[in-house]
């Protein structure tokens, strides 16, 4: 029913009975099919530290998990709460990047038109379903461990809609990727056979030093520390496994998704943090988590991630390389329809 539902509402798009809104910043939009575990806000983070030296950025998003309603612009001072977890976490690592949480990116980006006129290219997180909103570019991410193409719609599976949906993209990304031998690439490209136009990238994470939470000057080596783990996070899976390979990982102790950490839960973890600790075991959790255990009563260490993208089958074109390329192209398009807005009718929509 779910996948029908999805299925149906793809269609309206597709032959014009549901509109879509074009605006004259630049968009690029970044999503999954998937519900959750892609690696999208590294991936996020990535493309602001590529592209915020030569371009004024907003990002949008809707700020999932978050209790306030209407259209907010994200303090790096503020919680998770008013946010969300995701935008806080990046409003905190760019402070000079314009976060907007709001339910509707349409009225969002209206804003940003209206009220930033600096800002010149929008990053739309998480709407790869939201197709109110025309993009320039469109970013599909998908899982290497678990492809949307050997994945199904839920409830017998992780996805918000049919495989077929790829079909929207410009580039699709694969994350969270091993060490890959070229032959491993060309096979994992010919099952997701992409249409001729669409660019494929394949994507790694690596996990860098943990800093304090409270002071980010101050890291650790993990090889000289026993880990408790605290992980609110859709997939903890390669995290565990990083941290098993680098030090002795004593306890995990796992929350759902987005978790919204109470004082019962901060209690349940200093009991077991007492009661598991070694002479030199520090506490352990990601960016995401951290933003949503602010004022935690014990030191806390944060392990930062960064994401590193090539293009296939090139091995020296990164994505925000091609991102520079293609926008460079939409910006003198979209100049030519400001000036004829008739053709702004026959933009891309997606």
């Amino acid at each position: 029913m779910y996948g029908l539902i999805t299925y149906l509402r793809n269609k309206l798009f597709d032959c014009g009975v549901l509109k879509t809104k074009t605006h004259s910043l630049l968009t690029v939009s970044i999503g999954n099919l998937k519900v959750g575990g892609t690696g999208k806000t590294p991936f996020v983070e990535h493309l602001l530290g590529s592209l915020a030296s030569e371009y004024n950025i907003a990002v949008v998003s809707r700020g999932y998990g978050r209790k306030s309603k209407g259209l907010k612009i994200v303090s790096p001072c503020g919680s998770a709460e008013e946010f969300g977890d995701e935008p806080l976490q990046m409003s905190k690592k760019f402070p000079d990047v314009l976060f907007v949480v709001c339910k509707d990116r349409n009225t969002a980006i209206d804003h940003i038109e209206q009220h930033y006129p600096a800002i010149n290219l929008v990053l739309l997180d998480d709407a790869y379903q939201h197709r109110y909103v025309a993009r320039d570019i469109n970013i599909l991410l998908s899982e290497y461990t678990r492809p949307f193409f050997s994945d199904r719609v839920m409830p017998f599976g992780l996805l918000r809609e049919y495989p077929q949906g790829s079909k929207r993209a410009d580039y699709i990304v694969i994350t969270k990727c091993p060490n890959l031998t070229e032959q491993q690439r060309k096979d994992f490209a010919e099952h997701l056979n992409p249409l001729p136009n669409q660019k494929v990238f394949f994507s790694q994470i690596r996990y860098k030093e943990p800093q304090l939470a409270e002071d980010k000057n101050t890291t650790c080596d993990l090889k000289t520390h026993d880990v408790i783990l605290i992980s609110g996070i859709a997939n903890p899976k390669p995290l565990v496994k990083y941290l098993k390979s680098q030090t002795r990982l004593l306890k995990t102790i796992t929350f759902g998704d987005h978790h919204a950490f109470s004082n019962k839960d901060i209690k349940r973890i200093t009991t077991i943090y007492e009661n598991t600790k070694t002479e030199n075991t520090i506490l352990l959790t990601t960016e995401k988590d951290a933003s949503r255990l602010l004022h935690f009563p014990l030191p806390l260490y944060v392990l930062p991630i960064e994401t590193t993208t090539n293009q296939y089958p090139q091995n020296n074109q990164t994505i925000t390389n091609q991102i520079k390329q293609d926008l460079c192209t939409i910006k003198s398009t979209k100049q030519q329809n400001t000036s004829n807005p008739k053709s702004m009718q026959h933009h891309k929509q997606e």
